[in-house]
């Protein structure tokens, strides 16, 4: 059944497309041609005329061209680096203030500096501007609802395939509660510390993050038995080395879940290594409503040799560019051994 599904889908949208090509074809000949008759019986029908309704047929193509080249490179540079920077915007407004002022004197050159056109040259020299900042807004229009339904689709596979791989989370509780009772019994303190780890991350992965934010809080907590599961699995040795520092402010600040513990996931994948030496330097400071994670892993050879494509990394910087967008920083350095990661988030 998808299989004929995609046999009928391919045949539609290349009808649709054509159609829309035909529509826009038709109507702009229908366009040209109202617009050439009505020149037409302006002009008359002489060589001289007809070459003059050509030239200002072009010229008003290369106005228009231009107007949208200007709006563009204004979308892709200023608008972009600045205004998209609420601590930038200041400039983005003095650049198009300097963008009217070009403009202006441009058009002052072209009337040869008559007192008459003045008030003309501004009129257009504003609407020209007013032209390239709306294109920005309404492109980047476009590219939030882009971005929203992208990060929907991202949404929906990651439950069905949640769905696809979910056990009953009543029966996992169940045999932990198991595996602690039976560790309890024989005093075995270190075997039910790590239950009390595991059960922990499960019910905040099954419940925490179905939410859109959780408290910082909550998540560092979650982090922190992470951290300790990971390091009672490591074998004890003097090359290997987890320095772990975590601080925050206790000032109430939301996160969106699981965030951060891919960067960590990392570090541990690919910074620890059962034969040479290796290292995971973490520190996660939240102050202010502001966080910043730092973290730097070894690279051994054999850990460098089974990386994969870094789909974890690469779709949580999906969520940050949705979630956080113009309030995080991301940098990602990568030397010969050493992998390192910095991130500041504006909670």
């Amino acid at each position: 059944m998808p299989n004929s599904s995609k046999k009928w889908n391919k045949p539609l949208a290349n009808f649709s497309n054509a159609l829309v090509g035909i529509t826009i074809v038709l109507f702009l000949s229908y366009l040209g041609y109202t617009l050439y008759y009505s020149l037409r019986q302006q002009y008359g029908n002489t060589e001289q005329d007809l070459g003059n309704l050509g030239r200002f047929l072009v010229g008003i193509l290369g106005v228009i061209s231009a107007v949208f080249l200007g709006a563009w490179l204004n979308f892709r540079g200023p608008f972009r680096w600045w205004f998209l920077r609420p601590e930038k915007q200041t400039w983005y407004y003095v650049w198009l203030l300097g963008l009217v002022w070009i403009l202006y004197e441009l058009l002052q050159i072209r009337t040869s500096h008559d007192p008459v056109f003045v008030d003309e040259n501004w009129l257009v020299a504003i609407v020209v501007v007013g032209l390239v900042v709306g294109f920005g807004y309404v492109a980047d229009t476009f590219r939030i609802r882009r971005e929203r339904l992208l990060l929907q689709q991202q949404k929906t596979k990651a439950e069905l395939t949640a769905l696809q791989t979910q056990l009953n989370p009543h029966f996992l509780f169940n045999a932990l509660n198991t595996i602690y009772n039976e560790a309890d019994a024989v005093q075995n303190d270190r075997v039910t510390d790590l239950v009390q780890q595991l059960s922990g991350l499960l019910r905040f992965t099954l419940q925490e993050a179905q939410k859109e934010k959780t408290t910082v809080a909550s998540e560092i907590a979650f982090l922190e038995k992470y951290l300790a599961l990971q390091r009672a699995r490591l074998p004890q040795r003097e090359d290997l080395r987890v320095n772990t520092h975590i601080e925050y402010d206790d000032q109430p600040a939301q996160i969106a879940p699981l965030l951060l513990i891919p960067f960590v996931e990392n570090a541990f994948q690919y910074g620890i290594s059962g034969q040479q030496a290796s290292f995971i330097d973490l520190r996660l400071v939240v102050e202010n409503a502001v966080l910043t994670l730092h973290i730097q892993n070894s690279l051994a050879p054999q850990t460098t040799a089974k990386r994969g494509n870094g789909t974890g990394i690469a779709n949580v910087q999906q969520r940050l560019k949705g979630i956080y967008p113009h309030l995080h920083k991301l940098e990602i350095k990568q030397q010969a051994a050493i992998f390192e990661i910095v991130l500041e988030i504006k909670l």
